[in-house]
């Protein structure tokens, strides 16, 4: 089992980390098209996003949508407070799959939560990253590995800007 670094072991209750994720937001995207290729072409699009909580805090959704396509996705998340860890799960729009969960939690600041998925029918690690948090501007970013988390490629990245309440 992985050691709890100081930095979140200080702390007892870090059930409403995903606060700062409450409300609506405008949202731009940026996604590498061809994942651990070697490929440097991005795409980018802009949407809104809708984060809620759920158990009185012990767990959050959002529901990220285009403004071109439509409903991208949502992500469901839950804090287990015997391993004082998130785990975050996504299902596309495109085929309603429940992804495999990225587990982790929020130290000094970060959210840091990894992996393991496949690309391709080969094993990978994802990584998520969120930053910013205590700002008007968070960022997300996610990057895959092939090579057992050694290297890292960025694949997708949101950046948040809050907007007026609905």
């Amino acid at each position: 089992m992985e050691q709890i670094p100081a930095s979140i072991s200080a702390h007892t209750d870090h059930s409403r980390d995903f606060d700062f994720l409450r409300g609506h937001w405008y949202v731009r995207n940026k996604r590498l098209l061809k994942q651990l290729q070697g490929s440097n072409d991005w795409t980018a699009s802009s949407g809104t996003l809708i984060g809620m909580p759920l158990l009185e805090g012990m767990g959050n959704y959002d529901e990220l949508r285009s403004d071109d396509t439509g409903p991208l996705g949502v992500s469901i998340r839950f804090y287990d407070k015997q391993a004082r860890r998130w785990s975050d799960y996504w299902v596309a729009h495109r085929d309603g799959v429940l992804q495999p969960a990225v587990f982790g939690a929020f130290a000094d600041g970060v959210g840091m939560f990894e992996g393991e998925d496949t690309l391709d029918d080969r094993p990978i690690r994802v990584r998520q990253l969120w930053t910013g948090i205590g700002t008007a501007t968070p960022r997300w970013e996610q990057a895959f590995s092939g090579d057992g988390g050694r290297t890292w490629e960025t694949n997708w990245v949101m950046d948040f800007s809050r907007t007026p309440v609905h």
